[in-house]
């Protein structure tokens, strides 16, 4: 798709999502700031992206930066809450969990770790650590 229309702001950013899960988040940074120059009104879901690409490289203040700029942060919840255990702030980590409950208040870590298609399941523990730090389930 990419090399019939490298112009696809859309098709870059879902590139990238791919290109994290398969291992290469940096690769994913740079094919975000493309498709975010080439659609600077972008919707959120590229910040989302752009925030999970920063979680695999452990980069959890980028994490937390980059998504506290999307417009609605509902289903940033869970990236957040993990983050920000990741960086020793528990307190703001158990505020997100609980607005995460909130919102998906059958929300479980058993259920999750099923959904993330990584290829790397490190990467998934990393982020359940994340979860359980901040008092999720």
């Amino acid at each position: 798709a990419i090399e019939l229309n490298p112009n696809d702001a859309d098709t870059l950013a879902r590139m990238a999502y791919a290109v994290t899960c398969s291992g290469e988040p940096s690769r994913a940074i740079d094919l975000l700031a493309r498709a975010m120059r080439l659609n600077p009104y972008h919707p959120d879901w590229y910040l989302w992206y752009l925030g999970d690409a920063y979680f695999h490289l452990h980069d959890y203040e980028g994490t937390v930066q980059t998504l506290l700029k999307m417009r609605d942060q509902s289903e940033a919840h869970r990236l957040l809450a993990s983050s920000y255990a990741h960086l020793g702030r528990i307190k703001e980590a158990q505020g997100h969990a609980k607005q995460l409950l909130q919102i998906h208040p059958n929300f479980s870590i058993a259920h999750w770790r099923n959904v993330p298609p990584n290829k790397n399941s490190e990467e998934l523990d990393v982020f359940i650590d994340g979860l359980r730090k901040a008092g999720l389930k």
